[in-house]
């Protein structure tokens, strides 16, 4: 019985929905009546002159006059045709028979005999067949009330958005009504037909006419997966007011139980924001694989609140809160491994003013630790205050950087940071080069506390000038290739940057990071990213770059990158644990970009120890993108264990995903996302999708690990069926898509 209720609900939900029309990309739609409609006309009908043309006419004493052979009637934007007719010129009636066609900017009936009022812009028609500007329906009916522009009733109907002599599906009903104002069909006593075989029954229906939003239920989502089982969510669409609205979503899960969600969003001249939460009381999956669920018989839950207001003084306010109630919430009621991998969750309140001059931010963050890592501080309150004052006096630019910040951890030394940070520069330069010496001061002081263990000076401070001198040349020459007249430039640059060493092991480390060395770290004033480590250099940048540009489109067709660093003086400034690097040059960098037509393209990036001849690092990637949906995706990650001082640890991985569009209807899809190194497959994903112009459907099926280190897999299959213009269902996978192939969109 339980089954059979939830069979009733999830058939139900699927075709009472009302959803927003989609607009058919890539397809060539020709519905054979798009030119018939009239132009819309904004003069009143009751002003409007009768305008009446016909091959013969009969005038009677009482008023009436009696049209034959190619009577066309004609007022106020609205046209009748048909063999015969004959009009009341007091009343206005008409009544006509023999091909009567009656149209406007949004219908055309055509029937054998008509009654219409041309005064009233309302009428009746027997055996008619109807077409519908908005969503390109059409239809027929055997009794047929048009009650003028406003709504359009029917009786022994049927309904489609199909083009002209193509009925994949087909909607009867004994009545329909037709709101024209609302944008809103409804139906009584209703057989579905798909492909002429009838599929679903339903007392009452509802659909839309237009693509506004409105509410009801929206398209189920059907699916299966080895974390949920039989999983289905027949979400609810509530249109409160123009500016909020909010969406119900009941989820059952065959193996959990149902979970209850919510989202509510708003926007407003201060702001805009969206509200989420879910809710499931007592899970009832009892083992997960071969464990035992941590979670049985618990409640689990969801929240989110993410805000924003851009005030018309400058001044912004943003609200970030993320809670959920265990580590594994996402692993398993997520869909996507970065979800799932994730470790920490925001929970931020900022404010802040944007000046010409001066920029101010104060916030408060703290987090949510889901994971076996370490927890983060949290920032009880962070102020920063910010300033830019270019081309002043013999051609200064003026910075000014400032911070307070308060340090809470439950387990570790807490404590406030103060930084400020003036500085001074004069660029120079011309089209042909430029020269920016900078000269700044660092002052940082503590104020620690809770240090049980002594480790750290608890009123450290650090004071040292950073000086650096950033110049560049510029060369060009004009180049012919082919039939193309192209320009190719040579930019070498350097970059000198002299910072004294200080001693800052009684510092403790709040939010500092070694940063991964890449091509910005070669011009990067620290090689850390926070305020507890200001690192020590002598060192000296030199890059070149070089670019192919097509002189007609302006397009950049080629982009070369080499650069290096030379190291002076060793490196002695360290993170806690921390090892110091004595090497005289940092590995050497490549990057590559290559257009190689509007479809194709590659890029690339290595890294390697001229010393050790190895590479430390690389990716190399090849896409492709075609006029006709065609995409194509392949890349290759590579990073040596341990390549750096980073002790980041090894990885080789290979992604290759494509859409393959086999005609205009049909594509099929895949990704397979593999790690080499640990003899994985990360994701394997395939499926094929069919889209017309009333229909589509798609069907995907992904085998997938949660996280890169577990080795439970999990399969899930998404399969999706849309009548466009009527309603769907089905799991939907646009936003998979859109994550795992590079390129995809979703209609």
């Amino acid at each position: 019985m339980r089954k059979l209720k939830l069979l009733s609900t999830l058939l139900l939900s699927c075709i009472t929905g009302t959803v927003a029309a989609q607009q058919e990309q890539g397809l060539s739609c020709h519905f054979g009546y798009e030119d018939l409609f009239l132009p819309a006309s904004e003069v009143d009908s009751e002003q409007s002159p009768v305008d009446v043309k016909a091959n013969d006419v009969q005038l009677l004493q009482s008023g009436t006059s009696v049209f034959s052979g190619d009577v066309d009637i004609t007022r106020a934007g609205q046209q009748l045709s048909a063999e015969r007719a004959t009009y009341n010129r007091a009343s206005g009636d008409v009544t006509a028979s023999g091909d009567v066609r009656l149209r406007d900017s949004e219908i055309i009936i055509d029937s054998q005999q008509a009654e219409w009022s041309m005064q009233k812009d309302e009428g009746r028609m027997l055996d008619a067949q109807y077409r519908i500007r908005q969503m390109h329906a059409r239809g027929q009916a055997s009794h047929l009330l048009r009650k003028g522009k406003a709504s359009t009733d029917l009786k022994n109907a049927s309904y489609t958005t199909c083009p002209e002599g193509d009925n994949a599906w087909l909607l009867d009903a004994d009545e329909v009504h037709l709101d024209h104002v609302s944008g809103v069909g409804e139906a009584e006593d209703v057989v579905v037909r798909v492909g002429g075989i009838p599929i679903f029954y339903t007392p009452y229906i509802n659909f839309p006419l237009n693509d506004k939003r409105k509410s009801g239920f929206l398209p189920p989502s059907v699916g299966n997966s080895d974390e949920t089982g039989f999983d289905v969510m027949t979400p609810y669409y509530w249109n409160i007011a123009p500016n909020m609205d909010a969406t119900l979503t009941p989820r059952y899960m065959s193996d959990r139980g149902l979970m209850l969600g919510g989202q509510f969003r708003y926007l407003s001249e201060w702001g805009e924001g969206e509200i989420e939460a879910n809710f499931l009381d007592s899970d009832d999956l009892k083992n997960s694989g071969e464990d035992l669920n941590p979670y049985y018989q618990e409640d689990r839950e969801l929240f989110t609140w993410q805000h924003r207001s851009y005030l018309p003084n400058r001044w912004r306010a943003i609200v970030d809160y993320n809670y959920v109630s265990d580590e594994n919430y996402f692993e398993d009621f997520g869909s996507s491994l970065s979800l799932s991998s994730r470790t920490h969750l925001n929970r931020l309140v900022e404010t802040g003013y944007v000046g010409d001059v001066w920029n101010f931010t104060a916030r408060m963050q703290g987090y949510q630790t889901l994971s076996d890592v370490p927890e983060q501080y949290k920032r009880l309150p962070q102020l920063l205050l910010s300033g830019y004052l270019p081309d002043q006096a013999l051609g200064l630019t003026y910075e000014f950087d400032a911070e307070y910040v308060e340090f809470d951890h439950n387990d570790r030394v807490e404590g406030q940071r103060i930084n400020f940070e003036p500085a001074v520069s004069m660029p120079m330069g011309n089209s042909a080069f430029f020269a920016t010496p900078r000269l700044a001061f660092n002052h940082t002081r503590y104020n620690l506390k809770s240090d049980d263990l002594n480790q750290f000076d608890d009123d450290a401070s650090r004071s040292l000038p950073i000086a650096s001198f950033d110049t560049g040349l510029f060369f060009e020459r004009e180049l012919n290739i082919g039939k193309g007249n192209f320009l190719q430039t040579l930019e070498p640059r350097a970059f000198y940057l002299y910072i004294p060493e200080r001693d800052q092991s009684d510092i403790p480390d709040f939010d500092t990071s070694l940063s991964t060395f890449n091509m910005i770290r070669l011009f990067s004033y620290d090689r850390f990213i926070g305020g507890d480590r200001i690192g020590d250099a002598n060192q000296l940048s030199l890059a070149v770059t070089s670019r192919i540009i097509n002189q007609e489109t302006g397009d950049e067709n080629l982009r070369l990158t080499l650069g290096q660093i030379r190291y002076f003086d060793d490196r002695n400034v360290t993170l806690p644990n921390g090892i110091e690097n004595s090497d005289a040059d940092s590995d050497m960098i490549a990057e590559a970009v290559a257009f190689i037509n509007d479809e194709w393209s590659v890029s690339g990036e290595i890294q390697w120890d001229p010393g050790e001849t190895e590479s430390n690092m690389s990716s190399v990637g090849l896409r492709y993108r075609g006029d006709k949906g065609g995409i194509f995706n392949i890349s290759h990650r590579y990073r040596r264990d341990g390549a750096d001082i980073t002790r980041l640890e090894g990885l080789e991985q290979v992604d290759i995903s494509a859409q393959v569009p086999v005609s205009d209807r049909w594509q099929l899809f895949g990704r397979w996302y593999r790690s080499i190194d640990q003899g994985k497959t990360l994701e394997a994903l395939a499926g094929l999708q069919y889209d017309s112009c009333c229909w589509a459907t798609r069907l995907a099926i992904r085998n997938y690990v949660n996280d890169a280190f577990d080795d439970d897999r999990n399969l899930a299959i998404y399969f999706q069926v849309e009548l466009k213009g009527l309603g769907a269902f089905g799991k939907k996978s646009d936003s998979l898509l859109e994550t795992s192939i590079r390129g995809y969109q979703a209609d």
